[in-house]
């Protein structure tokens, strides 16, 4: 059989394939279906695309700011000479009005030279430290200052980030409304518990032998909670 009569026999096959009814109508219902799955995915990519641009669409600017509210638990130790005291304040967000959450703890370690028997005798060193425990806060937060000291007889002054992110500053956010733009400031849990706090004292001598000297110290230690409530305001 020459080339020319194969072309034409398989041509002449196709021609009685298609004649076939059974198969004209399997034919059509198949393209049916592709054009209609075909259909459905552009419009679905067309959808999705649609979306993501009626997101960005209705999206507002909104300027977050904080208003917070504080309290100070306080407690008075008297340290010996080498003494050392580990300090737990129990904090509660119950003191606070509702819907504050707390964003950070200070905590100031103050004393005096508590012998008046002479002028100029020197201050004691003191150390302090907010303890790493299972109270929930942000314990590696670079900001953090968890431990200090003096001999001066200066106040130390401690912070330990509690709320992720916190820092009190005012920003700028995309939001659909208030309620979105205040969400990542609205989780619970964060602060609540006991803080621990050390304080170590080493009592120094006077420099005057026939001075009598004190073999104690008088340390006060205020921790202040700070609380945050998160503000949204639509920018035009």
């Amino acid at each position: 059989m020459s080339e020319g009569d194969e072309v034409f026999e398989e041509g002449n096959q196709v021609s009685v394939f298609f004649r076939d009814q059974e198969t004209r109508t399997a034919m059509g219902i198949y393209a049916i279906v592709l054009i209609l799955v075909t259909a459905k995915i552009f419009y679905s990519l067309a959808l999705k695309d649609s979306y993501l641009h009626d997101e960005v669409r209705f999206e507002d600017n909104w300027e977050l700011s904080f208003t917070e509210e504080t309290t100070t638990l306080s407690e008075t130790v008297l340290l010996p000479d080498g003494g050392e005291e580990d300090l737990e304040f129990s904090i509660d967000v119950s003191a606070f009005p509702e819907g504050y959450r707390i964003g950070l703890v200070n905590v100031k370690i103050s004393y005096s030279e508590t012998n008046q028997a002479i002028l100029d005798d020197p201050c004691d060193s003191v150390q302090a430290s907010i303890t790493q425990t299972n109270y929930p806060a942000q314990w590696t937060d670079q900001n953090n200052t968890l431990n200090g000291g003096s001999n001066s007889c200066d106040d130390i002054d401690l912070t330990l980030k509690v709320y992720p992110n916190y820092n009190g500053e005012k920003y700028e956010r995309m939001a659909h409304n208030a309620v979105v733009a205040v969400d990542e400031w609205v989780e619970d849990g964060f602060g609540i518990g006991d803080l621990s706090v050390n304080v170590q004292v080493d009592v120094q001598r006077s420099q005057v032998p026939t001075q009598d000297d004190d073999d104690d110290e008088t340390v006060q230690i205020d921790v202040i909670v700070v609380a945050f409530k998160a503000n949204a305001e639509k920018l035009e």
